[in-house]
């Protein structure tokens, strides 16, 4: 087995394991450089590495990197320069390598908070568009599988207990809870994860008055500018079925605009 295949088939693993990995692949080598174009090495989310693509300090920046692209889960190039000019690599061999760098897994998560007729339609078709999906609602009894696949994850838990939802900067955010007061916990119990993507239904005199009553209360303008209010597509959607598409339409242009910006 090469060292592809070694690498390749260790991630898979790490994958199947429920971590997420991001792959480091060497992509352009100018000069002096320890591995060719290709070589390429693993980091799994729990900091495991398989594969090497040149060892030193130029590997423990790309650990540090990775650590950031599995964060946002978005790829990213990054480009080394391998001599005295950059001495935080410790390398002489004087070449520039190109590496790419790209999150495997899980990386298009959504949490939904709130599991009303909107809520459960939201995330029903966000997991059928390839969205990682966590349903969340207070009342247990509303987070039925009716109607759901097994494999959206249903949580009972309330805006005190965000800590545990595992919301990252890499996390999109959907607040459509039963009442605005319930909206507006969620908003800021959320703020302090700097998910990557935050919308809340309702319509726009509520939104203004939410995000004024949460500025006025001290959470951050910079947060507050990045909620979408309100969430969705501009479709004329009016059934909770039509909604969602709206939402998940404005989930998906986000996922892929911020690809094609990378571009």
């Amino acid at each position: 087995m090469g060292d592809t295949e070694r690498v390749l088939k260790i991630a898979g693993e790490w994958l199947a394991g429920g971590r997420m990995v991001c792959l480091a692949t060497i992509i352009k080598r100018e000069g002096s450089a320890p591995r060719e174009v290709g070589s390429k090495m693993a980091i799994s989310s729990s900091g495991e590495t398989a594969g090497s693509i040149g060892g030193g300090g130029l590997e423990a920046e790309i650990i540090a990197r990775a650590r950031r692209v599995l964060e946002e889960g978005r790829p990213a190039i990054v480009d080394f320069s391998l001599g005295e000019q950059s001495p935080e690599l410790d390398s002489l061999c004087g070449g520039t390598v190109s590496v790419l760098l790209e999150p495997l897994g899980d990386t298009r998560r959504l949490m939904v908070a709130g599991a009303g007729h909107v809520g459960r339609a939201v995330a029903w078709l966000a997991h059928w568009a390839g969205f990682a999906v966590t349903l969340v609602d207070d009342r247990e009894e509303y987070l039925t599988s009716e109607g759901l696949s097994e494999e959206i994850v249903r949580v009972t838990a309330s805006p005190s207990q965000v800590a545990g939802l595992g919301i990252t900067a890499s996390t999109f955010v959907v607040i459509c809870t039963r009442g605005h007061s319930l909206d507006k916990d969620w908003l800021r119990a959320v703020e302090a994860a700097k998910p990557r993507y935050v919308g809340m239904l309702g319509s726009r005199n509520k939104g203004a008055k939410i995000l004024a009553a949460l500025k006025a209360e001290g959470v951050g303008a910079g947060f507050l500018e990045q909620v979408r209010t309100p969430v969705g597509l501009e479709i004329e959607a009016e059934t909770p079925e039509e909604i969602a598409v709206s939402i998940v339409g404005d989930l998906v242009r986000e996922w892929r605009g911020s690809a094609r910006r990378r571009e």
